[in-house]
C-alpha cells in the first residue's frame, strides 16, 4: 500500500522552510517590476526586466543540471539560498540610499536570474530525493499549490510593503524570507543524496550533450518541451508585463497590480489542487487544452475593457499556466531515469523560466509598438496552433498507467 504523502518527514520539513522563501520570490518579483514601471513607464523596460531575469535560466541552467548530478544537493542548497538572500539585502541597502536606477534594476535581475537558475535546477532534482516513487506527482502538485499560494499572498504583502514602507524594506523582507529555508536545509536528513555525491571528474558539454541525446532521443520528453515552450512564451508572456497593462489598460496602480496578482495566484492554486490526483492521460489531455486555452484567453482579454473580467482573465491564464507546467513536469519526473534527473529536469526549467522571459521581452516590446490588442489577438492564435501541433497523434508509454 502506497504511504501517504503527509507521512514523508523530510518533505513536510522542505516545505516549512519553502513556504518562506516562494513568499520572498513573489515580493520580489512585484516590487522590481513596480520599481522599473513607476522610474521608465516604458513596457519594454519591463519586458527587458523579465528578461534579465528569466533569461538566464537557459543559458546556464543546463550547468547547474550537470552540477547538481554530481555535487552534494543540500550543501549547493544552501549556499544557493545564502547568495539570494544576501543580493536581495544589498538591493535594499542600494534602493534605501536611492542609487537603484532603471540599469541596477537590470542588473540585480540578472545577477537574481542566475541564483535562481542555479536553485531551481537544485530543487527539481532535490524533490524526489525526498518523497518515495509513488507520491512523486503529488509532490509535483504540492509544490505547484505552495509556489502559487505565495503568488497570491506575496504580491498583497508587497503592495502593502511598498505603499506604506517602501521598496527598500520590501527587499529587506525577501533577504529575510531566505534565512527559514537555509536553517530547514541544514536539518534535513539526505542519505541518499549523499550517496549520489562524488568527486567525479566534471565533463560540463559531455554530460550536457549526454542530456539533451536522452531528451531527444524521447518522443514524449521532446513533445512536452515543445508545449511547455509554448505555455511560457505565448500563454504566459502577459503576465510578466501585468505592472503596465494595469496602468494602461485600466489606469490603477500598485493596488490593481496586487490584485491582478493574487487572481494569477488563485487561479494557479486551484490548478494545483485540481491535478493532486490526476492519471497521466488526463495530464496530457489537461496539459493540451490548458495551453490551448491560453491562446483563446489572450484572445478574450484583447477585447475586455472591465478590470473585473480581468481578473477573471488572468486568473484563467494562471491557471493554464500551471496545468502545463504542473503536468509537463510530472509526466517527464515518472518517466525519466535518475541519472539524467538533473540535466533533463533542467533543461525543462530552462525552458519554463526562460520561455517566461523571452515571453515578457516579446510581449514588451510588441505592446509598446504595435498595440496591445494585435499583439494579443495573434499570440493568441498562435498559441492555439502551435499547441494542437505539439500534442497531435502524441501517445503515451504503455509503462505511463498512473501518476497518482
Amino acid at each position: 500500500m502506497q504511504r501517504s504523502i503527509f507521512t514523508e518527514s523530510n518533505y513536510l520539513t522542505y516545505l516549512c522552510g519553502s513556504i518562506f522563501s516562494t513568499q520572498g520570490l513573489w515580493i520580489q518579483r512585484m516590487t522590481l517590476g513596480w520599481m522599473m514601471w513607476e522610474q521608465t513607464h516604458s513596457e519594454s523596460w519591463l519586458g527587458m526586466l523579465a528578461f534579465f531575469m528569466f533569461f538566464p535560466t537557459i543559458l546556464v541552467g543546463p550547468l547547474f543540471g550537470v552540477m547538481v548530478d554530481r555535487v552534494n544537493r543540500r550543501r549547493a542548497a544552501v549556499i544557493t539560498g545564502a547568495i539570494l538572500g544576501l543580493t536581495s539585502l544589498l538591493l535594499s541597502l542600494l534602493v534605501w540610499q536611492q542609487l537603484a536606477n532603471e540599469l541596477v534594476l537590470l542588473f540585480f535581475a540578472l545577477a537574481i536570474g542566475v541564483g535562481n537558475s542555479a536553485y531551481q535546477s537544485i530543487r527539481l532534482s532535490f524533490v524526489p530525493e525526498l518523497v518515495s516513487i509513488g507520491n512523486m506527482p503529488k509532490a509535483v502538485a504540492i509544490n505547484a499549490v505552495l509556489y502559487n499560494t505565495s503568488r497570491f499572498i506575496g504580491p498583497v504583502i508587497a503592495g502593502l510593503l511598498i505603499k506604506y514602507q517602501g521598496s527598500s524594506v520590501a527587499f529587506a523582507v525577501v533577504a529575510a524570507c531566505y534565512v527559514p529555508l537555509i536553517i530547514v536545509l541544514m536539518l534535513l536528513k539526505l542519505d541518499r543524496c549523499q550517496k549520489t555525491s562524488g568527486t567525479q571528474k566534471f565533463t560540463f558539454f559531455d554530460d550536457i550533450k549526454a542530456g539533451l541525446d536522452y531528451a531527444i532521443n524521447s518522443d514524449l520528453i521532446m513533445r512536452l518541451f515543445m508545449l511547455i515552450a509554448v505555455s511560457a512564451v505565448l500563454g504566459r508572456g502577459l503576465l510578466e508585463i501585468l505592472p503596465a497593462a494595469v496602468d494602461v489598460l485600466y489606469g490603477r496602480g500598485v493596488e490593481g497590480l496586487a490584485w491582478l496578482n493574487s487572481a494569477a495566484g488563485v487561479g494557479a492554486i486551484i490548478a494545483g489542487l485540481v491535478l493532486t490526483s490526476a492519471s497521466s492521460e488526463r495530464l496530457m489531455l489537461a496539459t493540451r487544452l490548458g495551453v490551448i486555452a491560453s491562446g483563446l484567453l489572450l484572445i478574450i482579454f484583447s477585447y475586455s475593457s472591465s478590470f473585473e473580467l480581468g481578473l477573471l482573465i488572468v486568473g484563467g491564464l494562471s491557471f493554464c499556466a500551471t496545468v502545463c507546467g504542473v503536468g509537463t513536469q510530472s509526466l517527464i519526473q515518472v518517466s525519466v531515469v535518475s541519472g539524467f534527473r538533473g540535466r533533463v529536469m533542467s533543461l525543462w526549467g530552462s525552458i519554463n523560466i526562460g520561455g517566461g522571459a523571452l515571453g515578457g521581452l516579446l510581449f514588451g516590446v510588441l505592446t509598446e509598438f504595435i498595440g496591445y490588442s494585435f499583439t494579443l489577438i495573434t499570440m493568441g492564435l498562435l498559441c492555439v496552433f502551435v499547441a494542437y501541433l505539439a500534442t497531435r497523434h502524441l501517445v503515451l508509454p504503455n509503462a505511463q498507467v498512473s501518476v497518482n
